[in-house]
């Protein structure tokens, strides 16, 4: 059956941004490998803006849908399932849902909603998951409990339940180079940050185990999202932030001494990372990145491992900062966070990186240096390594008296 025919007549997200032409033409345009993913990419936001029609006020688009209107076309990514924040109870929710179903008047078993309970649940609090059946033009198909063979694609709904909901601000209208109609009312960039910063406490509130594969994904976002930083008040915010998202994975998580737990794991995964080109996880992690890019990255975002290690690099170097603004430091890390820009463009534009290499990896502590092959690795990756906001001079007069 044509698409046209299962399409509700009050999509919020213009009709042709659905269509399988339409679709395919933006993946080959921007390099993504596959068009399916844009195509629940769309969902997504279409599924936001009818709740967003209802509750404006009472609920906020974040996570990866977020992220996507933030960053450049260039450094968008496709996603599969879309975040909410409110402070309306599930019951309250699950009613919404139905009258959403029911205004789309669609043919079942289409936009029909049901409560997703995974195998092994997530301990966080609050987290209620809706899956439902959404048309699709490419032809995906899905197998109902009886058997039967729709052409469907699934997504996913994570509804936060929260009890204060963060300032909001719309933003963006064009994702992927698709038409959304509309602005998503979603989080703001610091929030955003400091959610990202977090998946990557792997051995606390980060991402698990099972999960292993979400870890460049997450990364990803954290980076698209740190490289178009104007300033320091929005490290600022997420330091901000961070206190409060870590005590709402679950009480167990609450207090200055979670915090302190959490941002040490923090360090210490991002530094795992940040030399994963070298570590007995480099095919693992190579494979998760390999998953990221077959799946949601256009062509252009596709990098060398030992990118994707200087991404963790520059990762764990601003999360020692987010620490020093949480010790009350803010007046003195925008001077510092400036200066550290700075270094790494100079460094970027060396005209002999392997000699920069050289003087950079005689800096590492002793720990680092038994992992010889940094020897080799790019000059940025080391500074960013070596970045500890003590020693942002003495790197700078290192670096410019080569």
């Amino acid at each position: 059956m044509a698409i046209e025919k299962l399409l509700p007549s009050n999509l919020i997200v213009p009709a042709e941004s659905f269509l399988a032409d339409h679709l395919s033409k933006n993946a080959q345009d921007l390099g993504y490998a596959q068009a399916e993913t844009l195509e629940a990419l769309v969902w997504d936001y279409e599924l936001y803006a009818q709740l967003q029609k209802r509750i404006s006020g009472l609920c906020r688009l974040k996570g990866g849908a977020a992220v996507q209107l933030y960053v450049p076309v260039e450094r968008q990514r496709a996603s599969v399932d879309v975040d909410i924040l409110t402070t309306i109870p599930q019951p309250e929710i699950q009613i919404l849902l139905e009258e959403i179903s029911i205004s789309y008047d669609a043919e079942p078993p289409y936009l029909q909603f049901e409560p997703f309970v995974p195998d092994e649940p997530a301990a966080i609090e609050a987290l209620h998951s809706y899956t439902t059946l959404a048309p699709t033009s490419l032809g995906q198909k899905w197998q109902l409990e009886n058997g039967t063979i729709v052409e469907a694609r699934m997504i996913k709904l994570d509804v936060h339940e929260t009890h204060n909901l963060p300032p909001g601000e719309k933003h963006g209208d064009i994702v992927a180079g698709i038409s959304l109609g509309y602005q998503p009312i979603c989080v703001q960039r610091g929030y955003l940050i400091a959610e990202k910063f977090l998946t990557q406490a792997r051995g606390t509130v980060g991402v698990p185990d099972d999960r292993y594969q979400d870890l460049p994904k997450h990364l990803y976002d954290l980076d698209s999202l740190m490289l178009s930083v104007d300033g320091i008040e929005t490290l600022q915010e997420a330091a901000r932030w961070l206190p409060t998202l870590i005590g709402e994975q679950g009480s167990q998580w609450k207090g200055d001494a979670c915090v302190e737990s959490v941002m040490d794991d923090l360090e210490t995964s991002l530094l795992n990372i940040a030399i994963i080109d070298y570590s007995d996880e480099r095919r693992r992690y190579g494979t998760a990145v390999q998953r990221l890019e077959t799946l949601y990255l256009p062509g252009g975002a596709r990098m060398h491992l030992h990118r994707w290690a200087t991404m963790a690099a520059r990762a764990l170097a601003i999360s020692r900062l987010l620490r020093l603004i949480s010790l009350g430091k803010e007046n003195i890390t925008q001077e510092l966070y400036s200066q550290a820009e700075r270094i790494a463009d100079e460094i970027r534009r060396y005209p002999k990186p392997s000699h920069l290499t050289k003087i950079l990896y005689e800096q590492l502590s002793d720990s680092l240096r038994q992992t010889r092959q940094l020897r080799g690795s790019p000059p940025e990756r080391l500074f960013w390594l070596l970045v500890n906001w003590n020693n942002m001079s003495e790197l700078e007069n290192i670096i410019l008296g080569i």
